[in-house]
Formats: C-alpha cells, structure tokens, sequence
C-alpha cells in the first residue's frame, strides 16, 4: 500500500482513519478478537513495559499482561478478563476501567474495531472520578434554563470548557454547502476570539465530519506532541481502523 501524501488539493481524500500512529500521550494494544493475540500495538508501548513490543506482536495478551505489572480497584484482573467483563456488561458500562502499570495511574478504554479490540492506555491523574452524572446533569439543566438558541449555545460551550477545562471551547455550524462559522466561544482571556469567524468547507474535509458523526468525540491532548507508529503484523495491506478511538 503506497503511502498517502497529502497537501492543499486532496485533504478531503486523506484515510484519516487508518493513519497508522497515535497520540504519544499514551499506548494501544490492538488484540483479535477471537484469540486474544496481540495484532497491532503502538511502538511507545516499550516505555511502559520496558521491553521491546515487537516480541509480543502474535503472542497472546496474558503474555504482554505479566510485563505490565497491572493492579486495579478489584481483584487483579488480567487484560484478557477486563475485556471479558466488557463483553459481559458492555464496553460502554465499564470504560474507562481504572488500572495501575508499575505504580502508575491509567485509564484504559476499550472499543470494538472490526475483529480487533482496541485497548488504549491513558495516564490520568488520580483514581478519584468525578461524579460525571451529577456534574453532567447539572451543566444540561443551566443549558436548557436558556430561553433561545444563541443563549443555549453560549451556555454549552461555557459548561463544556467548564467540564473538560479547555483553554477554548468552540460551537461550530456547518452549511449546507459544507463551509461553517463559530457561533458559541467559551476561552482563556489570553486567547484571540474565534466568535464569528467564517471557514470555508475545505477547512473541515468532508470525510472528517462523516467520521466525526460516528465517533462524537474526539480528544487531542497536545497537538505538538510526536505521534508514533503503530506496528502490526498483519501487513500493510490491513492497517488498523482508528474510526472508535479516543
């Protein structure tokens, strides 16, 4: 498979779906779904096992599972058993599923890609949530207090920021003919305003909003940090469909 190269005249036409790297902020193991071997994983994942993850590509997930040197809020649980209690009560009702590696704190989330679940690893800063239904319910109730759209708007994107703790937050409407204009900004006082400002549609291709419509939401966590590769050993005829990654 020839590597895509994208400039100015074909974004649109990018597979920013299969990039073939992840946010370096944390790790991925892609395990079959029938076997439970390990078929993809990310290159960083050496960091975190102290080992080359090259080794593990093939193996089952236990064997990777005894490097990690994992404990939970529950008994201790291997990777193989947190997916199996997943597909037991649904990936949804368990993520993200609170573990330690070596000490430290990650959130791991599962999701279902093709015949692959894709287990990301991300470090999170204590074992304490937040309450996220009383918070969330709180922030729906001040949004539908508005009388209007352009005050929901203003509201939502003030509770969301307040929620997530952005630097900005952005309500962006699109046109029929695909170009879009900010309609709501919540941001940091250093920041310039975005508020009103026009995009034409090539500024958000067409097939990113059509992903963006089945995966709701997606987090960048640092847009200058490297991303590195994904490594598999199903050939690049097979690369990894990122669609339901966080």
């Amino acid at each position: 498979m020839s590597e895509f190269k994208v400039d100015s005249t074909n974004c649109d036409k990018e597979p920013i779906h299969i990039l073939g790297k992840i946010q370096g902020h944390g790790f991925l193991i892609g395990v079959n779904n029938k076997d439970h071997s390990i078929s993809y994983i990310s290159e960083n994942t050496a960091v975190y096992i102290n080992d080359d993850p090259l080794k593990y590509l093939g193996k089952h997930i236990d064997e990777i599972d005894v490097q990690m040197n994992i404990s939970n809020y529950e008994d201790k649980l291997k990777l193989s058993q947190i997916i199996v209690l997943g597909l037991g009560r649904g990936f949804e009702t368990i993520n993200p599923f609170y573990l330690e590696l070596g000490g430290k704190q990650f959130n791991l989330i599962i999701k279902n890609s093709a015949n692959i679940y894709l287990l990301e690893f991300e470090p999170c800063n204590n074992k304490e949530e937040f309450d996220v239904q009383k918070t969330i319910g709180r922030s729906i109730s001040e949004i539908l207090a508005q009388s209007g759209l352009h005050n929901m708007l203003n509201i939502a994107a003030r509770e969301i920021k307040k929620i997530i703790q952005y630097d900005r937050v952005m309500i962006y409407q699109f046109g029929e003919d695909g170009h879009g204009e900010v309609v709501a900004e919540e941001k940091n006082s250093d920041l310039k305003p975005f508020l009103g400002m026009h995009y034409p549609a090539s500024d958000i291709p067409k097939q990113a909003r059509e992903l963006y419509k089945i995966n709701l939401t997606r987090i960048l966590a640092d847009v200058n940090m490297e991303c590195p590769a994904i490594i598999s050993n199903q050939g690049q005829d097979a690369p990894l469909d990122l669609t339901h990654s966080v």
